[in-house]
């Protein structure tokens, strides 16, 4: 077992969960959710733009926490489209339930939201940060 391979099960997991719920799909449309920021692709959409893996303890076997940040990103004219979708999405995964391949969600925390005018003026990021504690299942 590798960091690797828990981080992949975490985002294949997030990725079943959040693909899965029509409300959020109703937010950000259908096939609106990616691993990089898309090229050309129309607002609003949703990155996760941050998945940092590393032991609980000494040893990957004893567990591994992760640190993801997904954000929204939008044109809308206010924060509301970005933050709602962004605030859905943390809704979905803090209720889960969330399964792993191989492994078995311990915790899963929200630790963070913010919603900030995008560089070029044009629309709004909203995020959400999230901890997560995982263990495999032996």
């Amino acid at each position: 077992m590798s960091l690797q391979n828990v981080q992949t099960a975490l985002r294949e997991a997030l990725f079943s969960v959040l693909e899965g719920d029509g409300t959020l799909s109703g937010l950000i449309g259908s096939g609106g959710i990616f691993d990089a920021v898309p090229r050309a692709q129309a607002f609003p959409y949703l990155v996760l733009e941050v998945l940092e893996t590393k032991p609980l303890l000494a040893e990957i076997a004893d567990g591994a926490v992760h640190e993801l940040v997904l954000s929204v990103f939008s044109r809308g004219p206010s924060r509301d489209e970005a933050a709602d979708a962004a605030g859905r999405a943390a809704d979905i995964l803090m209720h889960g339930p969330v399964t792993l391949s191989g492994h078995r969600l311990v915790n899963l925390t929200l630790t963070n939201v913010v919603s900030r005018k995008l560089r070029d003026g044009r629309g709004f990021r909203a995020a959400c940060a999230i901890r997560a504690v995982t263990e495999p299942l032996n």
